[in-house]
């Protein structure tokens, strides 16, 4: 046995107890902890035979004065230290996961949680919840754009088909589409399990991108003759109304800030004009205000067809 100096490996530098008997071996990090807190969470953790990790067999000289279980994650079980930090930081309580947490948080537990990792099907589940809250219709996330990319893989291996089409939209919005090919983004994940090599990213990446500019061409398409038709009501002068200040409300704060391309926000804001305040009538306010959240809607199964589509890739 090598002693721990010469191992190439350190202790991690809170969840190491010396009274604890789970010594869990990730990357060039031990983790010392308590195994009745884990095995109680996790089938994974519970289904070790126990006695198979003998003290004798631990690659590394660790003084114990109780029976040690020495577990490593390798290639077959592929593990992030900092992923499995987090996991521990909400086990005992220091940092619990909650629907405030940062996304990396939440990402990094709904890894080191799923079943190809530690496996805590409880904790998974929560987290799971958390990401599904973080990319909804109604609320589309400020993330950056490696998160989105994160945030798209795992989605697709998690198969949410909700979360994938909102994700998408995101990368599409956020994006300059040719310079994202020219130059992807660092190294993502593919899946909540498993890291990809530089090239696998890249590849993975310029796929999405090339999904992102079919969508893109099709919203443009589709949105176009929305945005640039004056709206038109059952009431010649709301008609009116709509044909004299469509240009300055509508299309030139949509030229201006990318809306033709952005369909949703751009939806949203003709929603909170003060249309009243220009001569509109209420029930002609509330009529295009239901119109543009059906065309709302109208985008978002645009979205999800082009996703079927291409299902090989999803």
């Amino acid at each position: 046995m090598l002693a721990m100096s010469d191992s190439g490996l350190r202790k991690h530098s809170i969840y190491w107890f010396d009274d604890a008997s789970l010594v869990l071996h990730v990357q060039a990090v031990l983790f010392r902890v308590h195994l009745p807190l884990l095995e109680r969470h996790s089938p994974f953790i519970a289904s070790l035979e126990k006695m198979t990790s003998s003290y004798e067999q631990i690659p590394i000289v660790i003084e114990s004065s109780v029976p040690l279980v020495y577990v490593t994650f390798g290639d077959e079980r592929p593990v992030r230290d900092t992923d499995v930090e987090a996991l521990l930081e909400h086990m005992y309580h220091d940092l619990p996961l909650s629907s405030d947490s940062p996304f990396e948080r939440v990402v990094a537990v709904l890894r080191s949680s799923s079943p190809s990792q530690l496996h805590l099907p409880a904790l998974h589940a929560k987290a799971k919840q958390y990401f599904s809250s973080m990319f909804t219709t109604k609320m589309l996330a400020t993330s950056t754009l490696g998160d989105l990319h994160e945030a798209l893989s795992i989605a697709r291996s998690l198969r949410l088909e909700s979360i994938l089409k909102v994700v998408l939209y995101q990368i599409m919005v956020s994006s300059n589409l040719d310079d994202e090919t020219a130059h992807p983004t660092d190294t993502q994940m593919t899946n909540a399990s498993q890291p990809l090599s530089s090239q696998s990213a890249t590849s993975t990446e310029n796929t999405d991108i090339q999904l992102c500019k079919s969508l893109m061409t099709q919203i443009i398409d589709y949105f176009t003759p929305i945005l640039f038709t004056p709206a038109a009501t059952p009431h010649m002068t709301c008609t009116d109304v709509f044909a004299d200040t469509w240009m300055p409300l509508v299309i030139s704060p949509a030229i201006e800030n990318d809306g033709v391309y952005k369909p949703i926000e751009t939806l949203e804001r003709m929603k909170q004009i003060d249309w009243a305040s220009h001569g509109l009538c209420g029930a002609c306010v509330a009529e295009k205000c239901e119109e543009w959240s059906e065309e709302q809607e109208n985008v978002w199964a645009l979205v999800e067809k082009l996703l079927k589509a291409e299902s090989s890739i999803i």
